[in-house]
């Protein structure tokens, strides 16, 4: 897929991500990428914002009423966005040990054919989150294959 298709992808996970945790209370949602950095990138970032922030900042002043963030956004760490509400969007960077701690509603993996330990992370989120969305562009890895083995069929 090319790269900017899935990078749209990402931004539209993202962004049902920021509206499920405005709407649902308690609602924790785990965003992982292969580095930290790219991790920051999707949630607040640092520097320049973030792609939750983004979102946050755009929509009508009534919905930032409506669903109010922890402390002033300017005051959230690149890694996490927090409502109010009880909800959070977590940014965290690759390996199965990141996962273990949280016991998300959601948990994203972007540009899994990249991801170290991505079978690892999954494995780990799987018996603990709602919902699992794996994005990625192309490339030969454990997602390919499972992606592959679907495409093939029983």
């Amino acid at each position: 897929m090319p790269k900017s298709r899935e990078m749209g992808l990402s931004w539209a996970m993202v962004a049902d991500s920021v509206h499920l945790c405005q709407w649902n209370a308690n609602t924790h949602v785990i965003i992982q990428s292969a580095k930290e950095s790219k991790s920051i990138d999707l949630v607040v970032g640092q520097g320049i914002p973030g792609y939750a922030r983004v979102l946050w900042e755009q929509q009508d002043e009534c919905l930032k009423i409506l669903h109010p963030l922890t402390k002033g956004i300017d005051d959230m760490p690149g890694n996490l966005l927090t409502w109010k509400n009880g909800s959070s969007i977590r940014g965290v960077p690759a390996g199965a040990d990141q996962i273990r701690q949280y016991h998300p509603a959601r948990f994203i993996m972007d540009e899994a054919a990249f991801l170290p330990e991505a079978q690892a992370s999954y494995d780990t989120a799987h018996p603990v989150a709602t919902q699992i969305i794996v994005l990625s562009s192309a490339g030969p890895s454990w997602f390919g294959e499972v992606v592959l083995n679907l495409l093939d069929g029983p």
